[in-house]
């Protein structure tokens, strides 16, 4: 099945590492414009950058942090002024600050739940205002398989998860009207450097929660949203799909 996202204009938050860094490569190589968000890892955002330029694709780096409204208006006024419109967002930029609940402090609670939930509504909001003009966008939420499934020490992490799930219902009915399907994607354990530490640590004890008995790689991700992010997937709004390797039904 070929995809074809000529013409599109992608805005990929986190975009410079893991899932956002393949998927980044993977909707530019389906023909999309794409600007990769980076907050700290300008070297790496560099990175993809030269990658895309090298193979022929038109990509610009943007340093914002998405928690920041100032940092986000700044974002969304370069896009417009650079490309004029916007097509599909992946509200992919995420951090963790995994502690016990009892031990937890309230900056690592506001931390996660800033930059993984108040920032996909920050971009949310900026972007659907573009895509309205359009009457067409696809936006893309990076949940997590931890939303449904929990994790020790992982109680701000899995709320900011799941609120995104229940963010990405609500922005899926209330958007539908101006031609905007909103989706979220699950990712399981996928080998990324934000599960090297859980991965070393328990990783044979994961495994044998896997059905497929493997760890997810970042292209099995990002192949789901750049389906998502095509005109094949204009009937799906409102949805959360893992990409687990059956982890969530084990």
């Amino acid at each position: 099945m070929q995809l074809d996202l000529s013409g599109k204009t992608a805005l990929v938050t986190g975009g410079s590492k893991g899932i956002g860094r393949e998927t980044s490569i993977l909707l530019a190589k389906a023909g999309a414009k794409v600007i990769i968000n980076y907050n700290k890892s300008a070297e790496k955002a560099e990175e993809v950058k030269k990658a895309l330029a090298d193979s022929g694709a038109e990509a610009d780096i943007f340093k914002a942090d998405i928690s920041a409204p100032e940092e986000v208006q700044a974002l969304f006024d370069f896009i417009r002024s650079r490309y004029g419109r916007l097509d599909i967002l992946v509200n992919n930029a995420g951090v963790i600050k995994d502690n016990l609940l009892l031990a937890m402090e309230l900056s690592e609670w506001d931390k996660v739940l800033d930059t993984n939930l108040r920032g996909a509504f920050l971009c949310t909001k900026y972007a659907a205002e573009m895509m309205m003009a359009n009457h067409s966008g696809k936006i893309i939420n990076i949940s997590s398989i931890g939303a449904i499934k929990g994790g020790r020490g992982q109680t701000n992490y899995a709320s900011a998860k799941g609120g995104l799930i229940s963010f990405t219902r609500a922005c899926a009915v209330e958007l539908a009207g101006k031609g905007i399907r909103v989706n979220a994607v699950l990712p399981g354990m996928i080998v990324t450097d934000m599960s090297s530490r859980v991965r070393k640590r328990a990783g044979e004890k994961i495994l044998e929660l896997i059905p497929l008995n493997r760890f997810g790689e970042p292209s099995d991700v990002a192949n789901l949203i750049v389906f998502l992010a095509s005109d094949k997937a204009d009937y799906i709004t409102g949805q959360t799909i893992p990409v687990d390797g059956g982890m969530s039904v084990s």
